[in-house]
């Protein structure tokens, strides 16, 4: 089962997974304008968390989930709560492994996004998380200001990635239900406090104001899965039959 990234067409479901809108998350943080962090310090392992916080999904990367009461399949917004914050804590545990400061900054981003739609699912999951962060932070004896520009690195990335995933590519920017005011931004020292991402056109990303160090050139892995396959072969295989398809996107600086 998986907790897809989707969007609906009139004739099919595009299906992309969890880890792979996390490899553009990953690309953008890779590209980060150092200058912007007060230190070089850990950058590797930030991009280690961007490329990685949704690793736990990949073992249950291969069969999507129907939702019979909303007749499509489940995507990440509406998948049942417990399993989905269950695996996030398995990821974070599996990333911790390799890097304690990548698994703080995924579970900080978890409980970043979890704190927005809190619930009675919600609140084990962002207790147990706050708990690993403070026993990260003082084992690691952190510098905590170098840290929250991390996450906030993070998160901004992570929503551009979602950005990319949640609408048809060209997608006019009012058109989205989370972004159409932009992304918060806390890197500008003029007082901007607002990022804006346009599509230029179907494969190019604008962004004011410009975060990287170069244009990023990325790609999105999805599935076009069709409704007629769906209502013969079921979600399961039809998903199965379909082709991976890969999409270009660039991220280049506003004008």
């Amino acid at each position: 089962m998986e907790t897809m990234i989707l969007y609906e067409k009139e004739d099919a479901f595009i299906l992309i997974a969890q880890h792979d809108h996390a490899r553009i998350s990953g690309d953008l943080v890779s590209a980060w304008q150092s200058q912007l962090f007060h230190s070089e310090e850990r950058k590797d392992e930030l991009a280690y968390a961007a490329y990685e916080h949704d690793s736990s999904w990949i073992d249950l990367d291969r069969i999507p989930l129907w939702n019979d009461a909303a007749n499509m399949p489940f995507s990440f917004r509406d998948f049942p709560g417990n399993i989905r914050f269950f695996f996030y804590s398995k990821g974070l545990d599996h990333v911790q492994k390799t890097s304690e400061y990548a698994a703080l900054l995924g579970s900080i981003l978890y409980t970043t996004l979890a704190e927005r739609f809190r619930n009675e699912d919600t609140i084990t999951f962002v207790e147990r998380e706050f708990a690993r962060q403070s026993a990260i932070i003082e084992r690691l004896q952190l510098d905590v200001s170098l840290l929250q520009l991390h996450a906030k690195a993070l998160l901004l990335c992570d929503e551009l990635s979602l950005f990319v995933c949640m609408e048809q590519p060209g997608t006019p920017r009012n058109q989205y239900e989370w972004f159409a005011d932009g992304f918060p931004y806390w890197f500008d020292r003029t007082g901007q406090t607002s990022l804006i991402a346009d599509w230029k056109d179907e494969t190019t990303i604008q962004l004011h104001p410009f975060p990287f160090k170069h244009e990023v050139k990325t790609s999105l892995s999805y599935k076009e899965v069709s409704k007629a396959d769906i209502a013969v072969y079921g979600i399961a295989e039809a998903y199965q039959r379909a082709e991976l398809l890969e999409h270009k996107i660039r991220f280049q600086q506003a004008p």
